[in-house]
């Protein structure tokens, strides 16, 4: 039995016309079924029940690791050439059918010996698509290895256990792997990230990004060390509830702590000199990294790890500014977003909780502004009550991937509870010393944390200004090689991450750019040196001929400044001459 295994958003399919002698009755309408997996399924001719019977245990199995339950059966007679005959194909569907409701999925079967036209939107994962094949051999083995004893199944209890972990597996922690992006090295220890090449080249687009953001909303930034005296965490209630999740260590007779946050620097800067009531709001940033001693059952590839970097940063502010500053903070944040992912947004809005310091008056307030900021910016949010922290209520913004799933991005808190533990003061119009209001703020989140979600959502193959490769080179062959290098310089000259790769056959370099990610592949051939142009092929396999190398040079320029979200297509710009 063979079967091709595709997990898909939905599929839509429509009988059209019978086939053959053996069929069954069917409306001629359209299906739909979403959230699935398809099994399209050729039933050969010496298939046994017992091999459709461990072909659905191995679709099950996989359905349970990806929490799946809506199974579609789906007859397919182009995967093999050595079918059943219609009846006896026709009875193994139906058994089918019936075991796989047996097991509790919710099962579907598209009606036997009928043409069907049909659509789908297959899951962007690795695992979506996969093509399974069970034979009587296969059967008559694992029944053999069964009889065998306790040692050989557990060796292969052993196996598939590892084959589990390997799709358990999230996407971002493979596909980090595949296109050298991060590692975790046991040497280096759990939840520390190694950021190789083309993973330092996205956290810096990403830094650079969220710096003009900070200078356009007037942040400046500061840098702070990366440990610190216990004694500011002890004043900052930080020691006492959080230090469990501390690293910490003494020198001589002092003991210190690396910070797992950089607040309490960025008050220390504001406490340095006095504030007047004129010189607020005063708005820090850092691209900080933090260090929190997370449990190791805890750890998950870029998405819980020890050693975070931020893009943090703190307002200090007078209650009258409140509103305003969180205004802004949202627009950019929002801004952010749909320009890098282009996701719908969740916000959320956490309100007092029935443990918490400071006046119900003062927590009206602050509520009221986080409303009436959110109300301004014209977008719907959920309260949360009494879920803020104990500090003072906070704004959170989800983003919703490709797959449906949520993630927690910008986060804007206002705290209450630090510049009072720390004494920051402001001299207000009247002469009397008062107490900013500080506003704890990130866009990302953290550059781990979002570099994991931007894999996942483009399924490793960025925006043309993220790519880590935006060009690969190729030369037809060795005696264009020459042109191919100053192909490459002009690009590697104005900033264009672009690489030369020579070696192998075109077909096999073409092939292995894609599965790279890179944005766009450039071949140079004889006809393009006699004219100073490249072909340009796009991830989708598009080619546009007889483009002059100064033109392509000026459009992905384009498409980087403007920091679009073209993952490798071909524009309507550089369309002249598609073939």
């Amino acid at each position: 039995m063979r079967a091709l295994q595709l997990h898909v958003d939905s599929i839509e399919y429509e009988p059209v016309g019978v086939e053959g002698r053996v069929f069954e009755e069917a409306d001629r309408r359209r299906y739909r079924v979403e959230e699935a997996i398809v099994l399209f399924t050729s039933v050969e001719r010496d298939d046994t029940p017992e091999v459709a019977s461990e072909m659905l245990r191995q679709v099950a199995e996989f359905m349970e690791r990806i929490g799946v339950k809506r199974l579609l059966i789906y007859p397919y007679a182009h995967l093999s050439p050595e079918l059943a005959r219609p009846e006896k194909a026709l009875e193994v569907l139906r058994r089918m059918e019936v075991e796989a409701r047996s097991m509790g999925l919710e099962v579907y079967r598209a009606p036997f010996g009928w043409n069907k036209r049909f659509t789908l939107s297959v899951k962007g994962h690795p695992l979506a698509e996969q093509l399974r094949v069970v034979t009587r051999e296969d059967v008559l083995s694992r029944r053999e290895a069964r009889a065998e004893g306790a040692p050989r199944q557990e060796a292969v209890q052993v196996q598939e256990r590892a084959a589990a972990r390997e799709e358990r597996e999230p996407l971002h922690i493979r596909l980090g792997r595949e296109l050298d992006v991060f590692s975790v090295n046991e040497n280096v220890g759990s939840g520390l990230i190694l950021f190789h090449p083309n993973g330092a080249i996205i956290r810096e687009e990403l830094i650079r990004l969220i710096r003009e953001v900070n200078r356009r909303l007037g942040f400046r930034e500061v840098w702070t060390p990366h440990l610190f005296r216990s004694t500011l965490w002890q004043r900052t209630g930080h020691y006492e509830t959080f230090r469990d999740r501390m690293f910490l260590f003494r020198i001589g007779d002092e003991e210190y702590v690396l910070k797992p946050m950089n607040c309490p620097g960025h008050a220390m800067i504001y406490a340095s000199v006095t504030r007047s009531y004129r010189d607020l709001p005063v708005k820090l940033s850092e691209f900080g990294t933090v260090y929190r001693n997370e449990q190791p059952g805890e750890l998950t590839g870029l998405l819980r790890v020890r050693s975070i970097t931020q893009d943090d940063g703190h307002v200090f502010a007078r209650p009258d500014q409140v509103e305003q500053v969180v205004r802004e903070i949202l627009d950019a944040s929002f801004e952010v977003l749909e320009r890098v992912l282009g996701a719908p947004v969740h916000v959320n809005l956490s309100t007092r909780p029935e443990k918490h310091i400071g006046t119900k008056e003062l927590w009206d307030v602050a509520e009221s502004d986080l409303k009436a900021a959110l109300e301004s910016v014209g977008i719907g949010y959920e309260v949360k009550h009494g879920e803020g922290a104990f500090y003072g209520p906070k704004i959170d913004v989800d983003v919703e991937d490709s797959m449906g799933r949520r993630w927690q991005c910008s986060t804007i808190q206002l705290d209450f509870f630090m510049p009072e533990r720390l004494g920051l003061e402001y001299v207000d119009q009247d002469g009397t010393r008062k107490r900013p209001v500080m506003i704890h703020r990130a866009i990302l989140g953290s550059l781990e944390r979002f570099t994991g979600l931007l894999l996942e959502h483009y399924n490793g193959r960025l925006p043309v200004w993220l790519a880590p490769v935006q060009a690969v080179v190729l030369p037809v062959k060795s005696a264009h090689s020459w042109y191919a290098e100053r192909v490459l310089r002009t690009l590697l000259d104005v900033g264009i991450r672009a690489e030369l790769w020579e070696e192998g056959t075109l077909e096999k370099r073409i092939r292995e750019a894609h599965r790279m990610r890179a944005s766009f592949v450039l071949i140079a051939g004889q006809a393009e040196a006699e004219s100073n142009t490249v072909s340009v092929r796009d991830h989708e396999g598009k080619v546009v001929r007889g483009i002059a190398v100064e033109e392509f040079v000026r459009w992905i320029e384009g498409l980087v400044k403007r920091r679009e979200r073209n993952v490798g297509s071909v524009d309507e710009s550089l369309t002249t001459g598609l073939r």
